[in-house]
């Protein structure tokens, strides 16, 4: 199942497709708006490398098959960067490693986005979302509480050689 496909017939006003290395300027623009999301992790802006990294990093016991490293399009302008991994880390479980939307997206909209990705996880037989938080994110908490996700585990992450605390949040989906 093409996740994208899926996705477009659940979302309004937007165009879901997968991002390439053929994106990479776009991604590495994109991501090098968002300062303060990799202020949580690293003690520099994201580097070009670093930002098109995302396109083919996969987890520890996960392929590359399962990876959906998705853009949304408004009016032709990418406006949400959202990295999954599909039947992670068991099956009908899907990962959530990056929600980056446009700053000037309203937390209305990226809720409507968010309720999209929802419907088209279940109509590919998800039953269950977990994403991370960086403990010191003022504003992620209070949006993925909003949208039903309850805190399961606070742990700590590794990149590179730099550690951050993280919230896991998780949302079952009902059926």
């Amino acid at each position: 199942m093409q996740l994208a496909t899926v996705w477009n017939q659940h979302i309004q006003h937007a165009t879901v497709r997968p991002l390439t290395h053929d994106d990479d300027d776009l991604i590495y623009r994109f991501q090098s708006a968002h300062p303060d999301y990799y202020e949580h992790f690293q003690d520099h802006p994201v580097t070009r490398r670093e930002a098109i990294q995302d396109l083919d990093d996969v987890p520890v016991n996960a392929t590359a098959d399962q990876k959906a490293y998705l853009g949304v399009f408004e009016d032709d302008q990418l406006v949400l960067i959202v990295d999954l991994i599909i039947d992670y880390p068991l099956p009908s479980l899907v990962w959530l490693g990056l929600w980056m939307p446009e700053k000037t997206l309203s937390a209305d909209r990226c809720a409507e986005l968010y309720q999209s990705l929802v419907t088209t996880l279940r109509a590919a037989d998800a039953v269950q979302l977990q994403l991370s938080v960086f403990m010191g994110d003022r504003s992620a908490p209070a949006f993925w509480t909003g949208q039903g996700l309850t805190k399961v585990q606070t742990t700590t992450v590794v990149r590179g050689d730099r550690t951050a605390n993280v919230t896991i949040y998780q949302d079952k989906f009902a059926r």
